[in-house]
């Protein structure tokens, strides 16, 4: 019969010096003592100990006793991994540099989508505000607005009140934030006014410094044509024309039901579908309508047919920003009130529609529909908290703002 072995046998045959008791009038006896080996060491602790010696066991025929149940961890910085953000949303993009959210936060297959999203917005001017003036020694100092004209990638943080970088925030390799200084531009924010142009001229460096690094990856993300993956694919010029014929008909298609405030989508728009919905169903119409539209879908590659819901989706989003572009252009640096309301989709959720009131060129008084914007806090302080997001979201200071 088979002898069950306790822990303190366990750790008395384990051990690297055993004690050998040698009996009066005994032969002397060899004793060969084999080191155990690192796997087998185990360090108890107080939480380990088990307080039924019944229920002891061989734990050499136990191999999962000793696996551990803690989440992996980083071996060159010993922390526990990062969880990335895996869904991205417009409102996650804001205009200040101060409230962004680090590009490699987020997921690796979303991060292109942001900075696409960035690079619409186009980099903070701080138009219309008053930059902070500071003493300096006996010389009170201020950033000078000038400088943003004459470096054409600085902007300016009005919450921190710190210049910033914005092709660095894009495409800055995480793996240099080790290097001493690396953060004043993409993170803490530069406010050393006195000798801020030596220190931009600085920052900017020679032809393979980390800023024109980043400057080249930013120029060749916004020139896709000139994307390698681009380059890989074999496109000729009949193909190209087909594909600005079907993103023109599906973007007509937008455009016009964004107008007539129309739902874009059906419950079931496969091609056996009675009804797809007003966008499938618009977009079939002007094909039977005009022979080059047809040719241009017939003999379209199938994933670049441009009627899939994600393209829907990002063609209402374009035509949206388009349209608050031009309010924002005909409002200028004009002061503005605004006019709030509640909305409450289908699903009862509340929201605030944003309208800016503001006085054309013409003296003649113009209402224009901003955003609206989803509230989950109803009290006060969270209606002013989601409206000054907003207003910060489309470059309107909340300085110019009256009533």
């Amino acid at each position: 019969m088979k002898r069950k072995r306790t822990l303190h046998s366990w750790f008395a045959s384990n051990s690297n010096a055993p004690l050998v008791v040698s009996e009066p009038n005994a032969r002397p006896v060899d004793v060969v003592v084999q080191p155990a080996s690192i796997e087998n060491i185990i360090h108890p602790t107080p939480t380990n100990e088990r307080t039924n010696p019944s229920t002891d066991v061989d734990e050499s025929t136990n191999p999962h006793a000793n696996e551990s149940t803690n989440p992996p961890t980083n071996e060159s910085t010993n922390q526990p991994p990062k969880h990335h953000i895996l869904e991205f949303h417009p409102s996650q993009i804001f205009g200040d540099p101060a409230d962004r959210i680090p590009i490699e936060d987020y997921a690796p297959e979303i991060r292109s989508e942001v900075r696409r999203a960035y690079l619409l917005k186009q980099r903070n001017k701080a138009t219309g505000h008053k930059f902070e003036v500071g003493l300096d020694g006996k010389i009170w100092r201020s950033f000078q607005p000038q400088w943003l004209d004459k470096f054409d990638w600085l902007e300016y943080s009005v919450k921190k009140e710190a210049a910033f970088c914005f092709p660095c925030f894009l495409f800055k390799n995480p793996s240099q934030a080790a290097r001493f200084g690396n953060d004043v531009f993409t993170v803490d924010g530069y406010k050393r006014w006195k000798t801020a142009l030596g220190n931009f001229r600085k920052h900017v460096g020679g032809p393979s410094s980390y800023h024109n690094i980043a400057v080249g990856l930013c120029v060749d993300f916004s020139n896709q044509r000139a994307n390698v993956a681009t380059k890989m694919r074999v496109y000729n010029k009949e193909a190209d024309i087909k594909y600005k014929i079907r993103l023109t008909a599906s973007l007509d298609c937008a455009r016009y039901l964004i107008a007539q405030g129309e739902a874009f989508r059906g419950h079931d728009e496969s091609s056996n579908s009675v009804n797809k919905g007003n966008f499938r169903e618009f977009l079939d119409w002007y094909k039977d309508k005009n022979k080059d539209v047809k040719d241009a879908f017939d003999k379209g590659q199938g994933n670049t047919l441009m009627i899939c819901p994600d393209i829907q989706k990002d063609l209402a989003t374009c035509c949206a920003l388009e349209v608050t572009k031009v309010i924002k252009e005909e409002l200028g640096d004009k002061n503005f009130s605004i006019l709030i309301d509640e909305a409450r989709d289908c699903s009862i959720k509340e929201q605030m529609a944003i309208i800016l009131r503001f006085l054309d060129d013409h003296g003649e008084l113009q209402e224009r529909f901003l955003a609206i914007k989803h509230i989950t806090d109803c009290t006060s302080a969270g209606i002013k908290e989601a409206l000054v997001h907003v207003l910060e979201y489309h470059g309107l200071p909340i300085n110019r703002l009256r009533g």
